[in-house]
């Protein structure tokens, strides 16, 4: 039912509170070195500069690396103690795949987010970019994309089972639950992003999905719970109606 759908999202959002408030708070020392230490902000720029110049190709490679090369690399060395096999390897590459397509679309949707509403730090910018980012694209776009793909991964690449599987049911149980723990990090995460400068806030985003999946490797190694890929760059616990694999 939707109650129960909502109820496994802030479940899983529970789980991982710990990891999300250093993760948060992670972000906004970033924040503050922009803001507090000229030397900080140098160096904060530099990367940005670097990374922008390569154009929205060099951010898709960046956003691959973090969300797929980085967290299998992270899950291999830290939680399975540096045994490879084959599922590592495929799973590095989806996750690079999917990473890489959707950090070039998040990085011009955030450049439509300045053109659209400005930049700057006071609330009438900062107000519509979280509500847009958050109950629009998240919900129509960045939610749908991760869910779909990666059941797509869970069915074997198997185009006609996913599409039998589309129906409300996928939306409640698969889809809501991913939104609703999403909206437990990201809410106040976008609000940092979009606190940042246009040229860091895509630097801000690809760091947060690095970091996390340090965050979420060390956890993994003590959990006995499965994780999947769940949320825009976020690797979080399977919420149990989430990602199950297939029967």
């Amino acid at each position: 039912s939707l109650g129960e759908a909502v109820q496994e999202g802030f479940r899983s959002a529970r789980q991982n509170l710990p990891a999300m408030s250093v993760l948060l708070a992670a972000m906004a020392v970033l924040v503050a070195i922009y803001y507090c230490w000229p030397t900080g902000a140098t160096a904060l720029s530099w990367y940005a500069a670097w990374q922008h110049a390569g154009g929205i190709f060099r951010t898709g490679l960046a956003a691959g690396f973090a969300g797929g090369v980085l967290s299998e690399l992270c899950v291999v060395y830290i939680r399975d103690g540096g045994r490879w096999n084959a599922t590592h390897l495929e799973n590095m590459v989806f996750r690079f795949v999917v990473f890489f397509m959707g950090g070039m679309i998040i990085s011009k949707f955030y450049e439509w987010q300045a053109v659209w509403f400005g930049n700057g730090l006071s609330w009438r910018v900062l107000l519509p970019k979280v509500l847009v980012d958050q109950f629009i694209f998240s919900v129509f776009w960045s939610t749908p994309y991760q869910t779909l793909t990666f059941r797509w991964q869970t069915l074997r690449y198997s185009g006609s089972r996913l599409w039998n599987e589309l129906d409300g049911k996928f939306v409640v149980e698969r889809m809501l639950p991913v939104l609703v723990t999403s909206w437990m990090f990201w809410i106040p995460g976008v609000v940092l992003v979009y606190s940042m400068p246009l040229i860091l806030q895509m630097p801000l985003n690809i760091f947060a999905t690095a970091i996390w999946s340090l965050l979420l490797a060390g956890l993994a190694k003590f959990a006995a719970a499965p994780v999947a890929e769940m949320g825009p760059g976020l690797v979080l616990t399977r919420p149990n109606h989430v990602a199950n694999p297939a029967e």
